[in-house]
């Protein structure tokens, strides 16, 4: 921990007066030391962050999360979050909603950047890979209202699950939506404001609602 505070003070001390880099390094401390109700290694944990079923939650060490965050582990198989990966503020993850019917699960890899006011459920699985960033308002929704019945209301008709799977290595926008049962290859690219409702394959570039393929990487 001492050792990432110097690190701060000699890339930023040029740019930074010293009372701005006590007052960072001070907000930091703060941090780890609300991540400690994990009992793992240091994880920075930002204030007013909420966690429901914490037992089912596993936080590998160098992972941040912001300011306001909630994060629920309610589901079958929880919630999992790998190293240095880095949440930001108003960000919601949450595997299940319902007691009754709880979801099934949500992985975050490695050294995944997620942008602040993201929506993450996990109703149906989902699953992000190792190096992947995603831009603010980023949200992801593997389950389905079911609406065919007109003789119900469609809250009455149940869902349909569908896991999502997100590769590595992979650059997605601001304000991008992917709905249920989509794969994301690895190293693939998606423009900002697109849907993605069908899967995409590997160093693939999309765009657009629905999104859809313009070229691939390196071409």
């Amino acid at each position: 921990m001492l050792m990432g505070f110097g690190m701060i003070f000699r890339v930023l001390g040029s740019s930074l007066n010293k009372f701005d880099l006590i007052r960072l390094c001070a907000v930091k401390f703060i941090a780890i030391m609300r991540g400690f109700i994990f009992k793992a290694k240091p994880i920075f944990l930002g204030k007013g962050t909420t966690i429901y079923f914490r037992s089912n939650i596993h936080i590998e060490s160098g992972v941040s999360i912001g300011d306001y965050s909630i994060l629920s582990g309610l589901g079958r198989d929880g919630l999992y979050i790998g190293k240095k990966t880095s949440i930001g503020a108003f960000c919601r993850i949450v595997v299940s909603t319902t007691l009754n019917n709880p979801g099934a699960y949500i992985k975050i890899g490695e050294k995944v950047g997620i942008g602040e006011y993201s929506s993450l459920g996990g109703s149906g699985g989902l699953s992000i890979g190792n190096n992947t960033i995603i831009a603010q308002y980023f949200s992801a929704h593997p389950e389905n209202h079911n609406f065919d019945d007109l003789s119900k209301p469609i809250r009455e008709q149940g869902t349909t699950r569908a896991a999502i799977a997100i590769g590595n290595d992979c650059w997605i926008g601001a304000k991008v939506t992917v709905l249920a049962g989509v794969t994301i290859g690895n190293g693939v690219v998606i423009g900002a404001g697109s849907v993605v409702t069908k899967s995409i394959p590997d160093n693939a570039i999309v765009v657009g609602n629905p999104a859809r393929i313009v070229k691939y990487r390196g071409q």
